[in-house]
Formats: C-alpha cells, sequence, structure tokens
C-alpha cells in the first residue's frame, strides 16, 4: 500500500514537471515569434522615417538646417517643450508618436487611423510631421476620443 502511495506521489511531481517545461518551451518560443515581429516593425518604421526625414530635407533645401529653437513665451521664460518635433506613424490601426529628434517612442494614443479625415489618414501613412507640443496636443485635442 506505501508503495503505491509512494508510486502515485512520483508519478504526480514527473508529470507536473513535464507539464511545467512544455509550457516553458511554449512560453519560450512564443516570445521568440514575438521579438521577431517587434524587431520587422521597428525596422519598417526606420525605413518610414528615412524616406519621410529624405523628403523634408529635400522640401527645406539643405539637410543641416535644424528649424527647430525653444520659444520665448510673454514672460521671457525659455520653453524648450516647442523645440521639439514629432511624426505621427500608423501602427496596428493605431496612431503613435515618434519624437524625431532621437527618434524614441512618444506615445502611443488609441486614435483609430481609420477614424481620420482621408487626407490626414493619407499624411500619417507616409509620417505626418507635427512641430512642436502645442501642434501636437491640439492634433490629440481634436482627434481623441
Amino acid at each position: 500500500m506505501a508503495k503505491r502511495i509512494l508510486a502515485g506521489c512520483l508519478a504526480a511531481v514527473i508529470l507536473t514537471g513535464l507539464a511545467w517545461y512544455a509550457g516553458f518551451l511554449h512560453s519560450e518560443k512564443q516570445v521568440e515569434k514575438e521579438q521577431s515581429e517587434l524587431w520587422q516593425e521597428l525596422e519598417s518604421l526606420a525605413e518610414r522615417l528615412a524616406v519621410q526625414e529624405e523628403k523634408q530635407t529635400g522640401l527645406n533645401g539643405e539637410a543641416g538646417e535644424e528649424k527647430a529653437e525653444a520659444s520665448v513665451d510673454p514672460e521671457g521664460v525659455v520653453n524648450e517643450q516647442d523645440s521639439h518635433e514629432y511624426i505621427l506613424v500608423e501602427e496596428n490601426g493605431r496612431v503613435t508618436i515618434y519624437r524625431i529628434e532621437g527618434r524614441t517612442l512618444f506615445e502611443y494614443t488609441g486614435i483609430a487611423a481609420d477614424s481620420l479625415p482621408e487626407t490626414l489618414q493619407e499624411e500619417i501613412a507616409h509620417g505626418k510631421r507635427i512641430s512642436g507640443e502645442k501642434e501636437l496636443y491640439d492634433f490629440l485635442e481634436n482627434y481623441s476620443s
């Protein structure tokens, strides 16, 4: 009787260990797949940003010329936030905001791209450039639900 109980406990421990190991292998593969998809999205975004930057450079004339400068409000306080430039892109059907200077993610928005006017959808599909936080927050205020 004691041998049966011991054998049953041992079998339960072995089956539990195998179940854990199978779950571990499955989750490892899922993480690798998600990482691969994320890298592909980032590479695609980098390419779109580069194309948009080339277009902007062509429109502005010179590549080395930076137009973003800190603004000064009426009280004489320097507002460096207005000097940032942003780019709006569509990712997974939603509008995402990146900071151009460092090409870093600024904010995921809940704005569905297909809920925007067609001309704006087209601009965002090619990477819509926004200068300054005021313009950015005006956009967010207008199109957030």
